[in-house]
């Protein structure tokens, strides 16, 4: 019986046999998924639960390149603010990067948000209420709780 790669995306027969465990369209939507992500991170200087999930589809070597060019990016536009070391706190936490191995100088550590520290008590940010971790809004006051909820 001859042993068959799938692409662990779409589980596609991976024809090529190369190193990569997609198949050449979900390669390259990740790709664009990624690019799209690097992006929003860039504008927005927000980095979504969702994006980490498909983030975690890449090599560390590539969320390693993000993190340096994303930090480049803001160091150089003057943007180094609160909101982007949240974002770059957010992604050295969430893939264990190590600034002293990535050769960047070490950032500081900026405490949560008001609303972060709510939402981790279960509060809904607006009108304080108790809410549960699963929901989008606040029932009591329609308050938009997760920012990538539609």
């Amino acid at each position: 019986m001859v042993d068959v790669e799938r692409c662990i995306e779409c589980g596609k027969i991976i024809k090529d046999k190369s190193h990569s465990p997609y198949c050449k369209e979900c390669d390259e939507k990740l790709d664009r998924q990624f690019d799209n992500i690097e992006d929003n991170i860039l504008v927005y200087k927000e980095l979504l639960d969702s994006e980490i999930e498909t983030l975690n589809k890449f090599e560390k070597e590539d969320i390693e390149d993000l993190y340096k060019r994303v930090y480049k990016k803001y160091k150089s536009d003057g943007k180094l603010d609160d909101d982007g070391l949240r974002v770059l706190n957010k992604l050295k936490e969430s893939f264990k990067l190590e600034e002293g191995k990535m050769g960047l100088p070490t950032i500081p550590v900026v405490k949560e948000t008001r609303e972060e520290r709510l939402l981790k008590n279960n509060q809904c940010p607006k009108c304080e209420r108790e809410i549960q971790k699963d929901f989008n809004l606040c029932p009591y006051c329609g308050y938009r709780l997760k920012k990538d909820f539609k």
